[in-house]
Protein backbone atom coordinates (compact mmCIF):
# COMPACT_ATOMS: atom_id res chain seq x y z
CA UNK A 1 0.00 0.00 0.00
CA UNK A 2 1.09 3.57 -0.67
CA UNK A 3 0.27 4.36 2.95
CA UNK A 4 2.06 4.81 6.25
CA UNK A 5 0.35 3.87 9.49
CA UNK A 6 0.50 4.98 13.11
CA UNK A 7 -0.69 3.05 16.13
CA UNK A 8 -2.76 5.35 18.32
CA UNK A 9 -4.96 5.07 21.39
CA UNK A 10 -8.58 4.43 20.56
CA UNK A 11 -9.61 7.27 22.85
CA UNK A 12 -7.52 9.66 20.75
CA UNK A 13 -8.70 8.40 17.35
CA UNK A 14 -11.31 11.01 16.46
CA UNK A 15 -9.21 13.91 17.74
CA UNK A 16 -6.13 12.82 15.80
CA UNK A 17 -8.16 12.06 12.68
CA UNK A 18 -9.63 15.56 12.71
CA UNK A 19 -6.27 17.19 13.43
CA UNK A 20 -4.69 15.46 10.44
CA UNK A 21 -7.70 16.25 8.26
CA UNK A 22 -7.33 19.95 9.09
CA UNK A 23 -3.69 19.81 7.93
CA UNK A 24 -4.19 17.65 4.83
CA UNK A 25 -3.97 20.45 2.27
CA UNK A 26 -0.63 21.59 3.69
CA UNK A 27 0.91 18.17 4.40
CA UNK A 28 -0.48 16.20 1.45
CA UNK A 29 -1.06 13.29 3.83
CA UNK A 30 -4.67 12.17 3.82
CA UNK A 31 -5.73 10.55 7.13
CA UNK A 32 -8.18 7.69 7.66
CA UNK A 33 -8.95 5.21 10.42
CA UNK A 34 -8.23 1.53 9.79
CA UNK A 35 -9.14 -0.37 12.93
CA UNK A 36 -7.04 -2.75 15.00
CA UNK A 37 -3.97 -4.79 14.05
CA UNK A 38 -6.06 -7.64 12.61
CA UNK A 39 -7.89 -5.23 10.31
CA UNK A 40 -4.60 -3.72 9.18
CA UNK A 41 -3.16 -7.15 8.40
CA UNK A 42 -6.24 -8.18 6.39
CA UNK A 43 -6.21 -4.93 4.45
CA UNK A 44 -2.54 -5.34 3.58
CA UNK A 45 -3.12 -8.94 2.52
CA UNK A 46 -6.00 -7.97 0.23
CA UNK A 47 -3.98 -5.13 -1.30
CA UNK A 48 -1.30 -7.62 -2.32
CA UNK A 49 -3.63 -9.22 -4.87
CA UNK A 50 -3.63 -6.08 -7.04
CA UNK A 51 -0.69 -5.61 -9.40
CA UNK A 52 -1.56 -2.09 -10.61
CA UNK A 53 -0.03 0.87 -8.82
CA UNK A 54 -2.13 3.74 -7.51
CA UNK A 55 -1.55 5.96 -10.55
CA UNK A 56 -2.78 3.25 -12.93
CA UNK A 57 -5.86 2.64 -10.79
CA UNK A 58 -6.70 6.35 -10.69
CA UNK A 59 -6.25 6.60 -14.47
CA UNK A 60 -8.57 3.62 -14.97
CA UNK A 61 -11.16 5.18 -12.67
CA UNK A 62 -11.33 8.29 -14.86
CA UNK A 63 -12.59 6.06 -17.69
CA UNK A 64 -15.59 5.04 -15.57
CA UNK A 65 -18.77 7.13 -15.72
CA UNK A 66 -20.30 6.52 -12.28
CA UNK A 67 -23.96 6.82 -13.28
CA UNK A 68 -23.41 4.54 -16.29
CA UNK A 69 -21.71 2.03 -14.00
CA UNK A 70 -24.71 2.12 -11.65
CA UNK A 71 -27.12 1.74 -14.58
CA UNK A 72 -25.21 -1.33 -15.75
CA UNK A 73 -25.45 -2.92 -12.32
CA UNK A 74 -29.19 -2.31 -12.40
CA UNK A 75 -29.56 -3.84 -15.87
CA UNK A 76 -27.66 -6.93 -14.76
CA UNK A 77 -29.99 -7.32 -11.78
CA UNK A 78 -33.12 -6.81 -13.89
CA UNK A 79 -31.95 -9.58 -16.19
CA UNK A 80 -32.23 -11.83 -13.13
CA UNK A 81 -35.82 -10.67 -12.43
CA UNK A 82 -34.87 -8.07 -9.84
CA UNK A 83 -37.79 -5.86 -8.73
CA UNK A 84 -37.14 -2.36 -7.38
CA UNK A 85 -40.68 -2.18 -5.99
CA UNK A 86 -40.04 -5.11 -3.65
CA UNK A 87 -36.98 -3.40 -2.19
CA UNK A 88 -38.32 0.15 -1.99
CA UNK A 89 -40.45 -0.16 1.17
CA UNK A 90 -42.22 2.67 2.99
CA UNK A 91 -40.65 5.89 4.20
CA UNK A 92 -39.94 5.47 7.93
CA UNK A 93 -42.14 7.34 10.41
CA UNK A 94 -39.28 7.96 12.85
CA UNK A 95 -36.11 9.97 12.31
CA UNK A 96 -33.34 7.48 11.66
CA UNK A 97 -29.80 7.78 12.98
CA UNK A 98 -27.09 6.65 10.56
CA UNK A 99 -24.50 6.50 13.34
CA UNK A 100 -21.02 7.98 13.51
CA UNK A 101 -17.37 7.04 12.91
CA UNK A 102 -16.85 3.59 14.44
CA UNK A 103 -13.68 1.92 13.15
CA UNK A 104 -11.91 2.68 16.42
CA UNK A 105 -14.62 0.83 18.38
CA UNK A 106 -15.64 -2.78 18.97
CA UNK A 107 -18.63 -3.45 16.72
CA UNK A 108 -20.23 -5.83 19.24
CA UNK A 109 -19.82 -3.85 22.44
CA UNK A 110 -19.49 -0.31 21.11
CA UNK A 111 -16.54 0.24 23.41
CA UNK A 112 -13.47 2.11 22.21
CA UNK A 113 -10.56 -0.19 21.38
CA UNK A 114 -7.38 0.33 23.44
CA UNK A 115 -5.33 0.66 20.26
CA UNK A 116 -6.18 1.36 16.65
CA UNK A 117 -4.36 2.45 13.51
CA UNK A 118 -4.42 5.73 11.64
CA UNK A 119 -3.46 5.60 7.97
CA UNK A 120 -1.75 8.47 6.14
CA UNK A 121 -1.90 8.34 2.35
CA UNK A 122 0.02 10.77 0.13
CA UNK A 123 -2.74 11.47 -2.37
CA UNK A 124 -3.95 14.54 -4.26
CA UNK A 125 -7.66 14.01 -3.69
CA UNK A 126 -9.61 12.14 -0.99
CA UNK A 127 -11.30 9.98 -3.66
CA UNK A 128 -7.86 8.58 -4.58
CA UNK A 129 -7.72 6.66 -1.30
CA UNK A 130 -9.06 3.34 -2.63
CA UNK A 131 -6.28 3.39 -5.22
CA UNK A 132 -3.59 4.00 -2.59
CA UNK A 133 -4.97 1.21 -0.41
CA UNK A 134 -5.93 -1.02 -3.40
CA UNK A 135 -9.26 -1.65 -1.75
CA UNK A 136 -11.82 -4.05 -3.19
CA UNK A 137 -12.18 -6.48 -6.07
CA UNK A 138 -13.37 -9.44 -4.01
CA UNK A 139 -16.85 -10.98 -3.74
CA UNK A 140 -19.42 -8.24 -4.51
CA UNK A 141 -17.07 -5.45 -3.44
CA UNK A 142 -16.26 -3.09 -6.34
CA UNK A 143 -12.72 -2.90 -7.71
CA UNK A 144 -10.35 -0.13 -6.56
CA UNK A 145 -10.97 1.90 -9.73
CA UNK A 146 -14.75 1.56 -9.27
CA UNK A 147 -14.50 2.78 -5.69
CA UNK A 148 -12.49 5.77 -6.91
CA UNK A 149 -15.04 6.60 -9.61
CA UNK A 150 -18.04 6.49 -7.27
CA UNK A 151 -16.31 8.48 -4.53
CA UNK A 152 -15.15 11.04 -7.08
CA UNK A 153 -18.81 11.59 -7.96
CA UNK A 154 -19.96 11.73 -4.34
CA UNK A 155 -17.13 14.04 -3.30
CA UNK A 156 -18.24 16.48 -5.98
CA UNK A 157 -21.98 16.17 -5.32
CA UNK A 158 -22.10 15.79 -1.55
CA UNK A 159 -18.69 16.78 -0.23
CA UNK A 160 -18.25 13.16 0.87
CA UNK A 161 -14.74 12.13 1.96
CA UNK A 162 -13.61 8.78 3.28
CA UNK A 163 -12.68 8.91 6.96
CA UNK A 164 -12.19 5.18 7.50
CA UNK A 165 -11.22 2.17 5.42
CA UNK A 166 -10.61 -1.27 6.89
CA UNK A 167 -10.56 -4.69 5.25
CA UNK A 168 -14.32 -4.61 4.51
CA UNK A 169 -15.70 -1.26 5.72
CA UNK A 170 -15.70 2.27 4.29
CA UNK A 171 -16.85 5.26 6.36
CA UNK A 172 -17.39 8.78 5.04
CA UNK A 173 -17.79 12.29 6.37
CA UNK A 174 -20.34 14.27 4.34
CA UNK A 175 -20.41 18.07 4.17
CA UNK A 176 -23.48 18.46 1.90
CA UNK A 177 -25.93 15.65 2.63
CA UNK A 178 -29.29 15.45 0.84
CA UNK A 179 -31.92 17.57 2.56
CA UNK A 180 -35.07 16.33 0.77
CA UNK A 181 -36.66 12.89 0.63
CA UNK A 182 -36.46 12.72 -3.16
CA UNK A 183 -32.72 13.44 -3.31
CA UNK A 184 -32.05 11.11 -0.38
CA UNK A 185 -33.90 8.33 -2.23
CA UNK A 186 -31.87 8.90 -5.40
CA UNK A 187 -28.68 8.65 -3.36
CA UNK A 188 -29.94 5.55 -1.55
CA UNK A 189 -30.37 3.71 -4.85
CA UNK A 190 -26.85 4.74 -5.89
CA UNK A 191 -25.46 3.43 -2.61
CA UNK A 192 -27.44 0.18 -2.93
CA UNK A 193 -25.91 -0.61 -6.33
CA UNK A 194 -22.50 0.23 -4.91
CA UNK A 195 -22.96 -1.79 -1.71
CA UNK A 196 -26.04 -4.04 -1.56
CA UNK A 197 -25.16 -5.38 1.88
CA UNK A 198 -26.07 -2.12 3.63
CA UNK A 199 -29.67 -2.82 2.60
CA UNK A 200 -29.94 -6.60 2.22
CA UNK A 201 -28.06 -7.33 5.44
CA UNK A 202 -28.65 -3.93 6.99
CA UNK A 203 -31.63 -1.56 7.03
CA UNK A 204 -33.82 -3.77 4.84
CA UNK A 205 -35.30 -1.28 2.35
CA UNK A 206 -34.23 1.59 0.13
CA UNK A 207 -36.60 3.97 1.91
CA UNK A 208 -35.09 3.18 5.29
CA UNK A 209 -31.60 3.72 3.86
CA UNK A 210 -32.75 7.04 2.40
CA UNK A 211 -34.08 7.96 5.84
CA UNK A 212 -30.61 7.46 7.33
CA UNK A 213 -29.02 9.60 4.59
CA UNK A 214 -31.35 12.56 4.97
CA UNK A 215 -29.35 15.41 6.57
CA UNK A 216 -26.74 12.88 7.72
CA UNK A 217 -23.05 13.82 7.79
CA UNK A 218 -21.97 10.16 8.05
CA UNK A 219 -22.08 7.26 5.55
CA UNK A 220 -21.25 3.63 6.20
CA UNK A 221 -20.55 0.79 3.74
CA UNK A 222 -19.81 -2.85 4.48
CA UNK A 223 -19.19 -5.86 2.23
CA UNK A 224 -19.60 -9.44 3.36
Amino acid sequence: MDVTTQMIRGDDAIRLLNEHRSRYRSTGLYPFLIGDADELDRMREAAGFHEQDAEAIIAASLEIAPMQWIAERRREAEACEFSEDELLGEWPDEVLDNGSIMLHTDILTGKTKPETFLGLARIEQPWHLAAAVRFGGWNACPTPEEHCALHREWQEQYGAEITGMSSDVVECSVRKPPTYRESASVLAWQQYWYCEDIVVQGVGTISRLAGTLLNSHYWYFWWD
